[in-house]
C-alpha cells in the first residue's frame, strides 16, 4: 500500500511540473508571428464599430481585448464593456475582424474630445495546444491511481480474528 502511494505521488508531481511547464507563455507563442495591424472605427449613431486585421496561426483560437485611451490624456483609459463581435477569446486570425460597442451604455453622457484612439492587444491562450492532453492523460492517470489505491485497500477477505482476544475455553 505504501509503495503505490509513493508510486502515484511521484506520477502527481511528474504530471503537475509538466502542465506548469507546457503553460509557461514562451510555450503559448512560439512560432506565432502574432500581430494587430489597420486598427480603426467608424461611429454610427450610438454604435462604435473597431476593425482590426489579426495574423497568426490558422489553427488557433486567441484572446483579443480592447481598450479606449485618449492621446491628450495618458491616463485616460476605458475597457468597453457593451460589445460584440470579433474579441474575447474565440478569435480566429484573418483581416476586417470587427467589435461593435454600444457606447452610450457605458458613457451615457458621451464623451469629450475627438482624440480617441482604440488599442488591439491579442495574446494565445496558454491552454491550447499539448497542454490540454496533458490535462487530459493527467487526470486519467491521477483517476486511476484513486482506483488502484481504493482496490487495495478494501479486500474481499473475512477478517480475521483478533489476537487480542483470546478464544473462549471448551466446556468441560
Amino acid at each position: 500500500m505504501r509503495n503505490v502511494s509513493r508510486t502515484f505521488a511521484a506520477v502527481a508531481y511528474f504530471l503537475i511540473g509538466a502542465l506548469l511547464l507546457d503553460c509557461m507563455p514562451w510555450q503559448a507563442f512560439a512560432g506565432d508571428d502574432l500581430a494587430v495591424r489597420n486598427v480603426r472605427f467608424e461611429i454610427n449613431g450610438e454604435l462604435v464599430r473597431i476593425y482590426y486585421d489579426l495574423s497568426g496561426s490558422p489553427d488557433k483560437l486567441y484572446r483579443v481585448s480592447v481598450t479606449l485611451r485618449k492621446q491628450s490624456d495618458p491616463t485616460f483609459s476605458a475597457v468597453p464593456v457593451h460589445v460584440s463581435g470579433d474579441l474575447g477569446g474565440i478569435v480566429l486570425p484573418g483581416d476586417k475582424r470587427r467589435v461593435t460597442w454600444d457606447f452610450l451604455k457605458d458613457f451615457p453622457g458621451g464623451l469629450q474630445g475627438d482624440d480617441y484612439y482604440f488599442v488591439v492587444e491579442v495574446e494565445a491562450p496558454a491552454s491550447e495546444g499539448l497542454s490540454t492532453w496533458w490535462w487530459v492523460g493527467g487526470g486519467a492517470v491521477v483517476v486511476g491511481g484513486v482506483i488502484a489505491i481504493l482496490a487495495k485497500g478494501g479486500s474481499t477477505n473475512p477478517p480475521q480474528p483478533s489476537p487480542q482476544f483470546p478464544t473462549p475455553p471448551s466446556r468441560p
